[in-house]
């Protein structure tokens, strides 16, 4: 499968974007090293979604990471005129405690932001992407 539908499948069944499959024609997907944010890869899809991935390691500094990730993300979102922002944490095992600790943070950062998600996956699940 070529890895634009790869990205496609992953970002509408796992992330549950309902984007009209003509916004996904276009998609730019890049490798990053943000001294600012953890994200190692970003995917802005039809000039109007951007995705980071944050593959994490370790729940150590999870608050300040997040928290720098989401800021970085919103900045990029508003900058470049797109419409959503979906921060991913990526995990080796998916367990409720990156989710149930990073929810808190992210409601506080995201206010009353509905343009910006969050979404706690299975490292397998960016295997083929």
């Amino acid at each position: 499968m070529d890895r634009h539908l790869r990205i496609k499948d992953f970002v509408q069944n796992t992330l549950g974007c309902t984007c009209p499959d003509k916004v996904f024609e276009q998609i730019e997907d890049r490798q990053v090293a943000h001294a600012s944010s953890p994200h190692t890869r970003s995917i802005i899809i039809g000039s109007r979604l951007l995705v980071y991935i944050w593959e994490v390691r370790s729940s150590k500094n999870l608050q300040e990471n997040l928290l720098a990730l989401l800021a970085a993300g919103r900045h990029e979102r508003d900058g470049c005129g797109l419409n959503r922002f979906r921060a991913v944490l990526a995990v080796d095992s998916i367990t409720h405690d990156v989710e149930i600790e990073a929810r808190p943070y992210f409601s506080q950062f995201a206010g009353t932001d509905d343009r910006i998600h969050l979404h706690v996956v299975s490292s397998a699940a960016l295997k083929d992407i």
